[in-house]
């Protein structure tokens, strides 16, 4: 079996990477600490087609 992931399992996981150190690792504490869920951030992920 091989257990390497393909290029396009590279490719998205490099997205929702980039995506994640651009939108979501600045504002985690202050969202954790006042308890906001970020809709928009979830929105913009199904837009780019990661949300089923």
């Amino acid at each position: 079996m091989n257990f390497e992931y393909s290029e396009t399992q590279k490719m998205i996981a490099g997205s929702i990477r980039d995506f994640a150190e651009q939108h979501i690792r600045p504002n985690i504490m202050e969202w954790d600490e006042s308890q906001y869920f970020p809709v928009e951030l979830f929105k913009q992920l199904g837009e780019m087609g990661y949300m089923g």
